[in-house]
């Protein structure tokens, strides 16, 4: 066997609904693959910090959090990596 184009292996449907970031999503079905999530993070007054994988609605442009449940553990330890060694 042959691989001819190498895909994507993973993805999720996902509704644009803003939560986490206050809402203001449209409510548009999308399929969420491994290059449409990012990490964003919200530090609190004692200086703790939370991480959230979120997408942007390309309808929108509203951003919706992704249960970190939803999403396989080699996606959610690539994308923090990322994000703190920027």
């Amino acid at each position: 066997m042959k691989v001819l184009e190498k895909g994507n292996c993973w993805g999720i449907e996902c509704k644009c609904t803003g939560s986490g970031n206050g809402g203001g999503g449209c409510n548009s079905l999308l399929f969420i693959e491994e290059d449409d999530i990012y990490v964003t993070s919200s530090t609190d007054y004692i200086g703790d910090t939370d991480y959230f994988y979120t997408f942007r609605c390309p309808v929108c442009n509203a951003e919706t959090d992704i249960n970190k449940d939803e999403l396989p553990y080699r996606i959610r330890s690539k994308k923090l990596d990322r994000y703190r060694n920027r």
